[in-house]
């Protein structure tokens, strides 16, 4: 591809697509999924694959605006970057309300330096202690050397139950290793936007 960067992973990309505006319900994460699953099935095979939480989403009573500055992230291999661009003009339906998807276009998974955090890691606990020493032994197991902190309790509902979890910043990673962990991400249900992780410029909004 035309000017993507060399550094950039060899393994995964992010397929940003816009989206027309629309009102979907406050915690749409699991119909988000369901219905991105259904248009393409292939994510349920892909252990890697994630659906990054929506981003630039209005907030309203009992509910979440779509606007201009939506944006709908697939997280998914190389190879399945010009499947992933198939939905662009299709309309979903998202637990009955109509999400319709724009352009896409590809966004490069980058070496950063030091920090990267994800809004929502869920190892199936909402006690802090016990996540952290989750976190810390996937970490270890994978031989990544970040240092975790997190931030605010997070919820969400799935299939009639809460998946717990917390906002989670890695700093003191090196270039390799935080390409790493935005290819793999952490912890469970990636395709309900948990454990995927962004570059962030510091530590001190973890909480945000």
């Amino acid at each position: 591809m035309r000017d993507w960067p060399e550094e950039a992973s060899a393994n995964m990309v992010d397929v940003v697509f816009e989206l027309d505006a629309g009102t979907l319900a406050t915690d749409h994460a699991e119909a988000l999924s369901v219905a991105l699953r259904a248009a393409l099935p292939w994510l349920d095979e892909e252990p890697r694959a994630g659906i990054l939480p929506l981003s630039g989403l209005g907030r309203g009573d009992g509910g979440h605006f779509v606007g201009r500055r939506s944006r709908l992230t697939l997280r998914v291999p190389n190879h399945r970057g010009a499947s992933a661009d198939s939905l662009s003009g299709r309309r979903l339906d998202v637990a009955g309300q109509p999400l319709g998807i724009g352009r896409a276009s590809r966004r490069p998974l980058l070496p950063v330096t030091e920090v990267v955090y994800s809004h929502f890691v869920s190892y199936e606990t909402a006690d802090e202690i016990a996540f952290l020493a989750a976190c810390r032994a996937e970490l270890a197991e994978r031989g990544l050397g970040a240092q975790p902190v997190t931030g605010r309790a997070r919820r969400l509902r799935c299939g009639g139950t809460e998946v717990h979890g917390f906002a989670l910043m890695l700093h003191g990673l090196k270039r390799a290793e935080s390409v790493a962990i935005q290819e793999a991400g952490l912890g469970r249900h990636h395709l309900l936007g948990c454990g995927l992780f962004v570059p962030h410029k510091s530590i001190a909004a973890v909480g945000e």
